[in-house]
């Protein structure tokens, strides 16, 4: 018989439970999008596939006993490239989600929530993630069973370059086998010089309220909450994150990234450790805010168990 082999255990985050968590399974992607934040400095990029998926499915296992985590978001780089490992760690989470380019197919994840992302109608969409993309994600949705309860969201990531996109996105996928569209905004770094942001937040108070209109015009296809929004707007989105993150409720997340020597190290938000939290575009952020404000933590709970923690899903892929 041969002899058991010895597995790392994870890397000590202390005693505190969380609820959810995110975890990035790879650094490989056969995609390079032009705003994608797992890459760029001061994040943890350089270390690919270093943890075997035994060795991953046994932390994950061990972290999810100690800090009792319910929700876990798998992502990447692009996640399916390890689909056998993926879709085995989903078993040991009550709240499963995924978040992919669906270059590998839609996975089947009966109870779980599958975010595929795009970044705009089909020209700017090719023009951030690739020629061809579009036309790929939307062979690979019509492929998909509606009846196999998986939720499956469209997500664009909104930036200064491609803004104008939105309205026409929306009306090109507004009749896709689809449980929804998504939007989440940019997630500057400090001192970003990407052109990607908005340098005057009123810049981007505008684009909100185009949101709202597409939300109003498109109430079933945009799940995109009108409170939530509201509350990203300038002269009051401060309140929800603070000068460095000291008002985000989202830190009680635990981010997962690959680090050095093939172990998990946490960054300092889901978004990395160079992140400009006064220019915060994560709609997570907000939407939690806006749970726990408007309808009470108990009702946000209650909402994350059942629809697979939708707040979670501003993440690449």
């Amino acid at each position: 018989m041969a002899p058991a082999i010895e597995l790392d255990d994870p890397t000590d985050f202390g005693e505190r439970d969380y609820a959810t968590a995110l975890v990035n399974v790879t650094n490989a992607c056969n995609l390079e999008c032009s705003h994608c934040f797992v890459f760029r400095a001061d994040n943890p990029n350089l270390p690919r596939d270093k943890m075997d998926d035994a060795t991953m499915l046994h932390q994950l296992r061990e972290l999810r006993d100690k800090h009792n985590i319910k929700s876990m978001l798998f992502m990447g780089g692009e996640p399916m490239i390890r689909k056998d490992l993926v879709m085995e760690a989903t078993k040991l989470f009550e709240i499963p989600a995924i978040v992919t380019n669906a270059f590998y197919g839609i996975p089947t994840l009966p109870g779980g929530l599958v975010t595929v992302s795009l970044d705009g109608p089909e020209d700017l969409n090719d023009s951030i993630r690739g020629k061809g993309v579009f036309q790929k994600v939307k062979e690979e949705i019509a492929k998909r069973n509606m009846s196999d309860g998986t939720t499956v969201m469209l997500q664009m990531t909104v930036t200064a370059q491609n803004e104008q996109g939105m309205e026409d996105f929306v009306a090109q996928v507004a009749d896709w086998p689809v449980n929804g569209v998504a939007f989440t905004l940019y997630v500057p770094r400090e001192n970003d010089d990407t052109g990607l942001g908005w340098d005057d937040l009123r810049d981007r108070d505008k684009v909100i309220d185009r949101l709202i209109a597409l939300k109003q015009k498109y109430p079933n296809v945009v799940k995109s909450h009108v409170g939530t929004l509201e509350l990203m707007k300038s002269d009051r989105c401060m309140e929800f994150t603070g000068e460095r993150g000291e008002n985000c409720l989202m830190m009680a997340t635990l981010p997962l990234y690959m680090g050095d020597g093939g172990s998990f190290e946490r960054t300092f938000c889901c978004y990395g450790n160079d992140v400009d939290c006064t220019r915060c575009g994560a709609y997570s952020v907000f939407n939690t805010a806006y749970h726990r404000q408007v309808k009470g933590e108990k009702d946000y709970h209650h909402r994350t168990r059942h629809m697979g923690h939708t707040a979670q899903t501003a993440q690449p892929g």
